[in-house]
Parts: structure tokens; C-alpha cells; sequence
């Protein structure tokens, strides 16, 4: 986890405790206002709308309740989204990473979904559309922690932040993201090419399988359903689990990587 910041990263002027990163947050709550992060707030809102838009729309509801539900969920998210980005950026700087990435995901998760609840639980009561929220409520939280990854992904790389020195525009950001996002999704399957060339196929193997594991949780929250199948039911032996299928799309990545790696380092 420790490589998640420096290899392709510019290097930031100080690093923080996961203690000090807590205390300053805690003596400085002005932070979240003046420091409040516009650019997390804009990209969330518009991402998390469609969300309950086409889950409403998927349930047989009327375009006017599809609409009604996004719109709670947009204004919801862009109050909060902004103060989340916030709490991110005050972590971004704490070593090693992976303690950054634990308090983040015990935080935002935790806190943002209460509310979010709360408020769609309402909209939900008002409209008789309980069985649709708790479905996008569902898929909302399986979101979060890859948009909780990421954003933290981002800004230990001066992007997505604000109010500081290496703040840029967020047309500027925004154009950054395609690559981030394509080295964020190589990440996972260049480190467990680094085991392997360290000879550290037991670990490799246990990534591969956490990873499968992983696949399978999210994607079951995302679909509804814990395997996949075509033809009116009828099921692929081996591969109707997501787990096996995120295992098989890993070790592919994970080749793709060990022979991009051969060919650069052996020019």
C-alpha cells in the first residue's frame, strides 16, 4: 500500500500522522467552509443523480418521481460532497497510506449514508417508493468507497484539491481524470506484478483473491444479483460467479502488466 503515493506521484511538501491529520481537522473546522471542495461537490452531484434516476426509472416509476428522487439526491450530494472532499484533503498527506484510506472509509461512508437515508427515506415515505430507495441506497454506497479510493487516489497527486498552493482550475482537473483514473485501475494489477517478480506468489494469489471477493460484493450490490447468466437464465459453469470473473479480468491485467514491464525495462 505504500507505493500507492510516491511512484508516479510529485512529491508533497510535508506528511502528516493519521493523528495529527485528526487534531488539525478537529482545531480548524473553518476549514470545511473555506476549504470547501467545489470540485468533489460539482463531479459528485452529477454522478450520483443518474443513480436514482434510472434505478426509479428500472422500478416502473413516473419520470416526474425519477426526477424528483435524482434532484434530492444531486442537492444532497453537492452540500455534502464538498465537505467530504474536504476531510479527504486534510488526509491526503498522512503516511503510510494505508492509514489515510482506513479513516476515510470509516468516516464518509459511515456519516454521509445517515443522512442520506434520512433524506431519501423521507422522499421515499412522501412518494410510496420505500423498495426503490433501499436498492439506490445500496448501489449509492458501493459507489462511495470506489469514489472514497479514488478521490484520495487524486489528490495525494495535487488533483481534485482546493484552497491550496497546488489547487489548479477545475477544467484542469477534470481533463487530468482519464489518466488517473487509468493508472488507479492499473494500480492494483501492478503490484501484484511486483510480488510476482519479488517471487511473492503467496501474496499475489491472496490479492488475486481478495480482489474476486471484492468483485463479487460490488457487483452483487450493483446488479441485485450474485452471478451472472445470458440466454433466459442458463448459467456458464465456473464463470456465472462475479467473483471468478473478477479473479479472471485480474490475472489478465496482472499478465498485461508483467509484459509491459518486460518490454521497458528490456529495450
Amino acid at each position: 500500500m505504500n507505493d500507492i503515493t510516491f511512484e508516479e506521484a510529485p512529491a508533497v511538501p510535508e506528511t502528516h500522522t493519521i493523528g495529527e491529520a485528526l487534531r488539525n481537522v478537529w482545531s480548524d473546522p473553518a476549514q470545511f467552509v473555506k476549504n470547501w471542495n467545489y470540485k468533489g461537490a460539482v463531479l459528485s452531484g452529477v454522478v450520483r443523480a443518474p443513480i436514482f434516476l434510472f434505478t426509479y426509472l428500472a422500478g416502473r416509476e413516473s419520470l416526474k418521481l425519477a426526477i424528483g428522487a435524482a434532484a434530492v439526491q444531486f442537492t444532497f450530494r453537492f452540500l455534502f460532497a464538498g465537505v467530504g472532499g474536504t476531510l479527504i484533503q486534510g488526509f491526503r498527506r498522512v503516511e503510510p497510506p494505508w492509514k489515510a484510506l482506513a479513516a476515510i472509509m470509516l468516516m464518509l461512508p459511515l456519516i454521509s449514508h445517515l443522512f442520506e437515508f434520512i433524506i431519501q427515506f423521507l422522499f421515499a415515505y412522501f412518494t410510496a417508493t420505500q423498495d426503490h430507495t433501499d436498492e439506490a441506497i445500496l448501489r449509492s454506497i458501493t459507489f462511495s468507497i470506489i469514489s472514497a479510493l479514488f478521490t484520495l487516489f487524486a489528490m495525494r497527486r495535487n488533483v481534485m484539491i482546493v484552497g491550496e498552493e497546488e489547487s489548479k482550475s477545475l477544467l484542469h482537473d477534470v481533463s487530468r481524470l482519464p489518466v488517473l483514473a487509468f493508472e488507479f485501475c492499473a494500480f492494483i494489477p501492478n503490484e501484484i506484478a511486483s510480488f510476482i517478480r519479488r517471487g511473492a506468489w503467496i501474496t499475489a494469489g491472496i490479492a488475486v483473491l481478495s480482489f474476486g471477493a471484492f468483485a463479487q460484493i460490488m457487483v452483487w450490490a450493483l446488479v441485485n444479483r450474485p452471478f451472472w447468466t445470458y440466454g433466459g437464465g442458463k448459467s456458464i459453469p465456473f464463470f456465472k460467479y462475479w467473483g471468478f470473473n473478477g479473479m479472471l479480468l485480474m490475472v489478465l491485467a496482472v499478465i498485461a502488466s508483467l509484459i509491459w514491464y518486460n518490454r521497458k525495462h528490456h529495450r
